[in-house]
């Protein structure tokens, strides 16, 4: 059983991070580094290191993915700023 979990996790995370380093939209990006980092959690939790999986959780989970996924929202706008007259 527990190797039939390990499997999903490594797939899992492996997947999502090749996914993450191929795709062209950084909002998919910042969702598929989600469910790497939580694969990376499961497999702490399978390891026995629960303290370890909880840290990731909360620090990159929670965090880190929540602050890039602001900045790209909040970076979106910029480039829909008028530009100054080209005639001039």
């Amino acid at each position: 059983m527990l190797d039939a979990i390990f499997i999903i996790l490594a797939v899992l995370t492996v997947g999502s991070a090749f996914y993450v380093s191929i795709s062209k939209n950084i909002v998919y990006s910042a969702f598929s580094l989600l469910l790497t980092l939580s694969g990376v959690g499961g497999l702490y939790i399978l390891l026995s290191a629960d303290f370890l999986a909880g840290v990731q959780l909360l620090l990159y989970v929670g965090g880190v993915l929540v602050l890039i996924l602001f900045a790209v929202m909040i970076t979106m706008g910029i480039d829909n700023t008028p530009e100054s007259n080209p005639s001039r």
